[in-house]
């Protein structure tokens, strides 16, 4: 019988400055105590192989909460993802995480160029992130957010950052005090596609630090930064810490942002596209966004993945999927024989897509 899952506290918040790491190459693993094991400990996947197709690019993105690890005050089993991703068709080509330290990025990137097709590198949005007064301790006292890209689809051509708006006293909105709602950007070459894309890590502020009331605010300026360097393809995704909707209807962000909901901003969200093209009515894909796609609490989507053409156009996505708790579980099965299926990979669930030029 299943255990429970522990989930921990909600996130608290920090400060800062800009800038940009790659992160280095290494062996770093951290290893979790058994609880399970499947039933033939010696069947195992065929694993993931690197996509070379320049048609598309393979995109996680996920609040990855300072990789939890199964023994800390906020626990979790971070690395069922990365054996997930290991065990789907193709490797990722591009990896949008937030709620990460300089050495959680380090720890990150080695334990996926370990582990998965492909050799990877990170850009962070702050390298040396103040330190915060988390509820859950020394774990999680630096947070800043990265970009995280396999070396053989892509070249950094430059990266940028910019700060989220929070809502002041007087009401309006104004850059936000946090390290961990800097955002961060990158122009990148495509040396598969012979193409340029952005990409773009984002976390915007909680409602206890009057982060929601400048959605549409920071909706904007991520549609803003993201033309700055257009190229043919411009991907964007992360914790925005608000939902899609409000007593049945569109959010004014959202709605604004998603071009298949007439926004200006004219990006296609990869889950409504999954949804619409299941349900047939507003009704149906707010159902299926709640139901299938929820990223926290079992039924909030606060987490997105978003995609424009160069040209203004929308992408075809495919292959969208929420990565749930238990496929990460299965994955760490698979993979080393064991998993602690009392604990989740992060609180936050993962988002995949094929992002198509």
């Amino acid at each position: 019988m299943r255990q429970p899952r522990i989930s921990s506290p909600r996130r608290q918040l920090g400060i800062a400055a800009v800038a940009l790491l790659i992160a280095s190459l290494g062996t770093a693993t951290q290893a979790a105590p058994p609880l399970a094991s499947p039933a033939n400990a010696s069947v195992r996947a065929a694993y993931a192989t690197v996509n070379n197709d320049p048609r598309f690019i393979q995109t996680y993105v996920n609040n990855i909460e300072n990789l939890e690890t199964v023994d800390a005050n906020c626990p979790g089993d971070w690395q069922d993802l990365i054996y997930y991703m290991k065990t789907y068709e193709t490797s990722p080509d591009l990896f949008l995480v937030q709620q990460v330290s300089p050495q959680d990025l380090n720890t990150l990137v080695n334990f996926m160029t370990n582990n998965l097709h492909g050799i990877y590198q990170g850009l962070i949005a702050v390298p040396n992130p103040e330190q915060m007064n988390s509820p859950c301790g020394a774990e999680k006292a630096y947070q800043s957010n990265a970009i995280i890209y396999r070396v053989g689809r892509f070249d950094v051509v430059s990266t940028a950052t910019w700060q989220s708006d929070a809502q002041t006293s007087t009401g309006s909105c104004a850059n936000n005090h946090q390290d961990r709602t800097i955002n961060l950007r990158a122009r990148m070459f495509d040396k598969i596609a012979n193409k340029y894309i952005t990409a773009a890590s984002i976390h915007w502020p909680t409602g206890n630090s009057d982060g929601p009331p400048c959605a549409v605010e920071n909706a904007r300026e991520a549609a803003t930064n993201m033309a700055a360097t257009g190229g043919d393809l411009r991907i964007w995704g992360g914790d925005a810490n608000l939902g899609h909707q409000t007593s049945g209807d569109w959010r004014t962000w959202y709605s604004r942002t998603n071009g298949d909901l007439g926004g200006t901003h004219g990006y296609r969200d990869v889950a409504y596209d999954d949804c619409k093209e299941r349900h047939s009515t507003k009704s149906g894909i707010l159902s299926c966004l709640s139901g299938t796609h929820w990223t926290v609490g079992g039924d909030r989507r606060i987490d997105f993945l978003f995609a424009k053409k160069g040209n203004g156009g929308m992408p075809f996505v495919g292959a969208e999927h929420t990565v749930t708790f238990d496929e990460g579980d299965q994955a760490d099965l698979t993979v080393t024989g064991t998993d602690r299926q009392d604990r989740s990979y992060s609180d936050h669930r993962a988002v995949r897509a094929r992002i198509h030029y």
